[in-house]
C-alpha cells in the first residue's frame, strides 16, 4: 500500500497538535491540583479533575491512534534479512 507524502504530513501535523494539547492539559491539571493541595483549596483539586481529566484522556487517545497510524503508514524499508 502506497500512501502519499502529503497524507503522512497531515497525520504528523495532527499528531503534533494532539500531543501538544494532551501535554498542555495534563500539565495544567497537575499544576492546578498541586496549587490546590499547597493552598488547601479542595475545590481546586476537584474542579481541575472534573474539568480537565476527560479532555486530557481524549487528547491522549487521539495522539495514540495518530501515532499508530503514522507507524503503519510510513512503514519500514526492506533489508536484506527481510528478503530471506
Amino acid at each position: 500500500m502506497t500512501v502519499s507524502i502529503e497524507a503522512t504530513w497531515w497525520i504528523s501535523a495532527w499528531l503534533s497538535v494532539a500531543m501538544t494539547l494532551f501535554l498542555g492539559l495534563a500539565f495544567l491539571l497537575v499544576l492546578t491540583q498541586i496549587a490546590g493541595l499547597v493552598t488547601a483549596q479542595g475545590g481546586w483539586i476537584e474542579g481541575a479533575s472534573d474539568h480537565l481529566l476527560r479532555p486530557a484522556i481524549v487528547a491522549a487517545v487521539l495522539a495514540g491512534v495518530l501515532g499508530f497510524c503514522i507507524y503503519n503508514v510510513q512503514g519500514t524499508p526492506e533489508t536484506e534479512e527481510d528478503r530471506d
